[in-house]
This record gives C-alpha cells, structure tokens and sequence, in this order.
C-alpha cells in the first residue's frame, strides 16, 4: 500500500475522481528530445503521447481565484504642497525617504514524498534517483524556485539508454482545470526543460527556465510571469524512468508527488 505523504507548511487537497493514472500526460522522451533539437532549429515540436491524460484538480470549495499581478511594495518619495487652514499660511512638506528598500514577499512550500513507492518499470535495481521525494516551491519577489527532491544524487547528464521525465503541473485559477505545465528531460546533454500554456510549447532556452543541480536536487529557477503572477495556486508532479523504448507506456517507472490523487496548494 502506497503510504500518504507527509506534508510541511503545504495545504493538500483531493482530486477529482477524474484523474487519468499517476503520470497523467507526461511526454515521452522522444517530445523532449525534440523539443530541444527544434529549439535550436526553430521548429515548433510536437505534442506527442496525449493519451497519457493531463491531470484535473477538483475546483477549489470558493471556486476560481483569478490571477493578480504582484504588487509592488514601497515607491519613491514625493513633494507635494498642502492647503493650510483659512487664515493661515501654506507650507510645503515632504516626505522622508526609506534608507532601505523593503524585503522583497517571501512565500515556501514543501512537502514530502516516501522513497520506494515508484510503480513498474523494467529495471530491477533501477537507480535511487529514478524516484521522487519530495519537493518545494519558493517565491520571492518576482520569481520562482522549484526544489524537485530525488531518492538518490541527481546526474548531471545521462549518456546511456536510460532517461527521465519530470513533470510538474500547475492550476492558477481555483477550477480545477491544468493551466501551464514544465517538463524537464533528462539525456546526454543534461536537463532540458519544456514549458507548455495550452497547446503552445516553449522548450530550452525559450522556457526561461533554469535547471541547476545539486545533490539529490532538481532545482527550477523561472520568473513569475510565466505562471501569470497569481495570488495562489496548486500543483503537483509525476515522473517516469526507462529506456527510450519504455517511456511513455506501462513499462516505465513512474512515480507522482503527492500520493493518493492529492495536490499542493500554494501559497
């Protein structure tokens, strides 16, 4: 039996009974290879294994939140003049200027995932990485960093037969529905990174996204207005591991963050 997760400083709520299977609509590594080749070509790349389904949230209990852009905090100091009294003489104040600028909005979720409950696969001793743990997603200011946490040290780079997806879902509107998805592939050259809004991809480069390694860590690095900047949102992630031949299909190794059909309010 699949044990629930742990959470830490992370609201988890259920998902709709209409969820496909636990990678839900993860590209196989053949979209992400090409995602990247078509980036330095220019070529939109192809969507590739949508039978695979895309994850459905159940809509949040006070129902879509909307986006908002995030606020700016403090402002340069202004001179304006002020009416005095009847009678009396005007003066003109000004207003004292901050010696520092205010920290910038600090928000962080994290939450964890056991190690050992990845599903199938045809590897029998597949490596302790090929497994999710957890992970954590940090804004401050205008960006974001995603910590995608694995069972063992992450490789930098995967020269055999083997690869990995990791797939990170986000819902930014309350209703339940998926609204920008990142992958990341793992291959010879490293970690590639695929963003998706709808049907529109924008792969390497383009993504701006930020892939850095670091132990048993995936860290993601993106700007706010990827995600449309709003006040809150959900998310969750899936992963699979194989060979080229597997991914995609019931043969790989597959493993979701949170367990039991649940995802991460945030934040």
């Amino acid at each position: 039996m699949i044990r629930k997760p742990e959470v830490h400083a992370a609201k988890v709520t259920r998902v709709a009974n209409g969820r496909p299977r636990a990678v839900r609509r993860l590209v196989g590594v053949l979209a992400a290879t090409a995602a990247l080749a078509a980036c330095s070509s220019g070529d939109e790349p192809e969507r590739g294994l949508d039978a695979l389904g895309t994850p459905q949230f159940a809509p949040e209990p006070d129902g879509p939140t909307g986006t908002a852009p995030v606020a700016v905090e403090g402002g340069p100091a202004t001179t304006s003049p002020t009416s005095a009294p009847s009678g009396e003489e005007s003066a003109e104040t000004t207003s004292s200027v901050p010696s520092d600028p205010p920290d910038p909005e600090h928000h962080v979720v994290s939450f964890d995932d056991p190690v050992g409950d990845a599903v199938g696969g045809l590897d029998a001793d597949a490596p302790a990485w090929s497994d999710l743990a957890g992970a954590s997603l940090e804004r401050r200011g205008d960006a974001y960093r995603l910590t995608v946490r694995l069972g063992g040290p992450v490789p930098a780079t995967q020269p055999g037969a083997e690869t990995m997806n990791v797939a990170t879902f986000f819902d930014t509107d309350g209703d339940g529905a998926i609204d920008h998805e990142l992958w990341v592939n793992l291959g010879p050259d490293g970690w590639g990174p695929v963003w998706w809004t709808g049907d529109r991809s924008r792969p390497g480069e383009a993504s701006n996204v930020t892939v850095v390694v670091d132990g048993d860590e995936l860290r993601l690095l993106f700007p706010d207005v990827m995600l449309g900047a709003p006040e809150r949102l959900r998310f969750s992630l899936a992963s699979e591991y194989g060979e080229l031949r597997v991914i995609g299909s019931d043969y790989a190794r597959r493993d979701d963050a949170p367990d039991g059909d649940e995802s991460v309010s945030f934040p």
